[in-house]
């Protein structure tokens, strides 16, 4: 699969969600370096973890390794991506009405804490009032 047709199943399948443009860079980025040759796999993962976005909502930190991001209004989290090639990871924010917005993506390297999305607090905070300001217009 190459990069063109990877970012077009992406629009497919992220079509339903907010979006923020950094975080689109970040994940084309991440398609043509760290999973190139790996999309399909990865693809595979990326519907499961949408539809567990979709299914529990402000509860996915209790399914697939996701997790619920500590120190902020309890609604970031870290969607996991893992397999033995890869290890990628989604920040996003789940408002109350079940709204997400994909704030953040990155490779996670184990024992890295520069690549930990604890280090990302900031830019999450940041991310989301952009997109707020958006909506507001």
């Amino acid at each position: 699969m190459n990069t063109k047709e990877a970012l077009q199943l992406l629009i497919f399948y992220l079509g339903s969600f907010s979006l923020h443009p950094q975080f689109l860079k970040e994940l084309q980025n991440l398609l043509k370096k760290e999973l190139k040759g790996k999309e399909s796999r990865f693809f595979k993962l990326l519907v499961t973890q949408l539809k567990n976005i979709q299914d529990f909502g402000v509860m996915v930190h209790t399914v697939d390794s996701n997790e619920k991001i500590q120190g902020l209004d309890g609604h970031f989290y870290s969607i996991h991506f893992s397999q033995s090639q890869f290890n990628i990871r989604f920040l996003i924010h789940i408002s109350d009405d079940n709204v997400a917005s994909f704030l953040s993506a990155f490779y996670e390297r184990g024992g890295k804490k520069a690549t930990d999305y604890s280090q990302y607090t900031s830019v999450l905070l940041s991310r989301l009032k952009d997109m707020e300001g958006n909506y507001n217009e």
